[in-house]
């Protein structure tokens, strides 16, 4: 009985810590041709990918990043990814650093 239950509980955890991903598409504006061969969403897109770990201090309230390498000065696909190392990582800093991985991309330039 003991052993179901440690099984329930730790499925619950991985469950509720498991890596996720969201994406934000824009309807308006042709996105950045290249010419890869990717096979997965961003087939055809030019992707640009940004590996880093936010920080936030408790002193300011600026929660926020600029993305300032898109000639066009928008953005038309953003993927924001994290993983369980990322989630770890925040809750032992208590919420100050995160692990995350976004891909971009931008819109052509003269498109809008």
């Amino acid at each position: 009985m003991r052993s179901i239950r440690i099984t329930i509980y730790l499925g619950a955890f991985l469950l509720m810590t498991s890596c996720y991903s969201v994406r934000f598409q824009v309807e308006n504006g042709q996105w950045e041709p290249a010419d890869t061969e990717r096979n997965d969403a961003f087939a055809g897109y030019h992707v640009r990918t940004l590996d880093t770990v936010l920080t936030r201090k408790l002193t300011t309230g600026d929660h926020y990043f600029n993305i300032s390498d898109c000639e066009s000065g928008a953005l038309h696909t953003v993927e924001y990814r994290t993983s369980f190392g990322g989630i770890l990582l925040n809750a032992i800093t208590l919420g100050r650093k995160k692990k995350v991985k976004i891909n971009y991309v931008c819109i052509k330039e003269n498109s809008m």
